[in-house]
This record gives C-alpha cells, structure tokens and sequence, in this order.
C-alpha cells in the first residue's frame, strides 16, 4: 500500500530535489495548493504547467514549476491586472 504523505512532507520533498528532480502531480498540487483534477483539466486544455508523460505517468520538472509560478505574478487585490494561465 502506497504511504499517504502530507502537503507539508510534499513541499519539503519538492523544496529539497535538485532542479532536474520529477515529480507527481501529488507533490505539484501540493505545492500550487490545487486539487488534481485541477491538474487534470489543465493537461486536458493544455494549460497549466510543462509535464512530461512517461508511459501512463504524468510527471512534472521541478524547473518547469518553478518557472511556472514565477510567470505569476504577485497581486496586492483580485481586481489587480489579468490572470496569466
């Protein structure tokens, strides 16, 4: 049986992996505080995060979140500026 792992046990994977390390789309949601359908449907539009597909796994580079995030910017209130997908 696979061991359930917490958001924060997630995050201090991610935090800790080298920038070539792949992850799950558990630890991704972990760390973009989403749901995996979340996830799901933005592979399905083809938004969303650079993933690589790896027979029937769906992994994510750690680089790629990272660039990911940092396309976002930070908001000081939700009417401030456009969302980027």
């Amino acid at each position: 049986m696979k061991k359930q792992y917490s958001r924060i046990e997630h995050i201090k994977e991610f935090e800790l992996a080298p920038e070539w390390a792949l992850f799950s789309q558990e630890t991704v949601a972990a760390i973009r505080d989403c749901s995996l359908a979340t996830l799901e449907r933005e592979r399905w539009i083809g938004i969303g995060i650079p993933f690589v597909k790896m027979g029937r796994l769906v992994r994510y580079k750690k680089e790629d979140v990272l660039i990911w995030i940092g396309k976002h910017k930070s908001r000081q209130s939700t009417s401030d500026g456009s969302v980027i997908s």
